[in-house]
C-alpha cells in the first residue's frame, strides 16, 4: 500500500481507476493520501452467494465508503438497475460504459468436424457448443451439464478453472455424462471458439460478460440466461435466444432450433457479429473512457 502511495506521488498520478471491490479498497485508501479523483468500476455486484450477515455489512460499507469515489462506472444497464434496487453505489456521479472486445474475423464454416475435434483432443465428429467461465457457483455450471445430458448429439466444451473443478469432474463421472469436456484455463480461447457452433451461458448473474462478447466477435449465435449482465449483450431472437434460469427444456429447444435450421443459424451469426461491432467495439469503449477522464480532470482542476 505504501509503495502504491509513493508511486502515485512520485509519478504525478492525476486519476485513480479501481476495477473490482478488492481494488477499490486500495484505491480509496490511496485517494485519501494523495487527494486525486477516484473512479470505481464494480464489474458485477456479486452478493447472491454470501450470507445475510456479510451482505448487510458489505452494503453498509459501500453506503459509507462509497462516498469517497468521485465517479462510478457500470458496465451494463442491468448492473446499474440492480445497484439501484439495492440502494447502493448511486449517491454520486455515475455512468454506463459497456465492456468491449477486439473485433475478430468471422468464423468460417467447418468443412471437416472430425479433424477439427481431433485438434481439440476429442474423438468424434459432433458439433461443439462452448461455454467460457470461472468454475464457481455464480456461473451455474451444473445447468450446462443438465442441458448436455439432454443433447447427447453435441459436445459441450467448458473453458475455465475454479474451486468447483474437482467437484464438477466427479459429478460428470457419477452421472455418466460423456459429452462434456472440461479444458481448464487456456491461453488460446479462440482456438476453441472457432471450433464451435454456438455459445452457451448459464450464469445466475454477470456484470457484462466478456466471454459472450468474444463469441459474438466471431459471429457465434448465443443462448444465455435472461439475467443481469447477460441481458445487455445481444438482441433476443436476433443474435440468439435468452431463456429463464432453470428452464433447461427451453435452452435445449433454442439450441436445436439454431443448429438445425441453416437460415436461422446464418442470420443469427451475422447479426451477432454486427451487434458486437456496433455496440461493443474497443474503439467505442476507449473513446467513452477518455471523454469521461477528461470531464473528471477538467472539473477537478478547473480546466477548459
Amino acid at each position: 500500500m505504501i509503495r502504491i502511495i509513493v508511486f502515485s506521488r512520485t509519478h504525478s498520478i492525476d486519476l485513480i481507476h479501481a476495477h473490482g471491490k478488492g481494488a477499490v479498497i486500495i484505491g480509496r485508501i490511496v485517494k485519501i493520501f494523495i487527494n486525486k479523483p477516484l473512479v470505481y468500476t464494480p464489474h458485477g455486484i456479486h452478493i447472491k452467494f454470501i450470507n445475510s450477515f456479510t451482505k448487510y455489512f458489505y452494503l453498509l460499507y459501500e453506503k459509507i465508503f462509497g462516498k469517497i469515489d468521485d465517479y462510478k462506472i457500470f458496465v451494463s444497464q442491468s448492473e446499474l438497475n440492480y445497484a439501484r434496487s439495492l440502494n447502493m453505489f448511486c449517491d454520486g456521479n455515475y455512468t454506463i460504459i459497456n465492456n468491449s472486445v477486439m473485433d475478430k474475423s468471422k468464423r468460417m464454416i467447418i468443412q471437416n468436424q472430425l479433424i477439427v475435434n481431433k485438434n481439440l483432443g476429442i474423438k468424434n465428429n459432433r458439433k461443439n457448443i462452448i461455454s467460457i467461465s470461472r468454475l464457481v457457483d455464480q456461473k451455474n455450471i451444473y445447468e450446462i451439464f443438465k442441458i448436455a445430458k439432454n443433447l447427447q448429439l453435441y459436445n459441450f466444451l467448458v473453458l475455465g478453472d475454479g474451486y468447483l473443478y474437482k467437484e464438477l469432474k466427479k459429478f460428470l463421472i457419477q452421472q455418466n455424462i460423456n459429452n462434456v469436456y472440461l479444458f481448464g484455463n487456456t491461453l488460446d480461447i479462440f482456438k476453441y471458439l472457432y471450433s464451435s457452433e454456438l455459445f452457451l451461458s448459464t450464469s445466475f448473474y454477470e456484470g457484462h460478460p466478456i466471454s459472450i462478447l468474444e463469441a459474438m466477435s466471431i459471429g457465434l449465435p448465443i443462448v444465455a440466461t435472461n439475467v443481469v449482465g447477460n441481458c445487455d449483450t445481444f438482441k433476443d431472437k436476433s443474435s440468439g435466444f435468452y431463456y429463464e434460469l432453470g428452464d433447461v427444456n427451453s435452452a435445449c429447444n433454442f439450441i436445436k432450433l439454431i443448429l438445425n435450421n441453416q437460415n436461422i443459424y446464418f442470420s443469427f451469426s451475422k447479426e451477432s457479429q454486427k451487434y458486437q461491432r456496433r455496440q461493443f467495439s474497443l474503439v467505442k469503449m476507449k473513446s467513452e473512457y477518455m471523454n469521461l477522464y477528461r470531464k473528471i480532470l477538467n472539473s477537478k482542476f478547473n480546466l477548459k
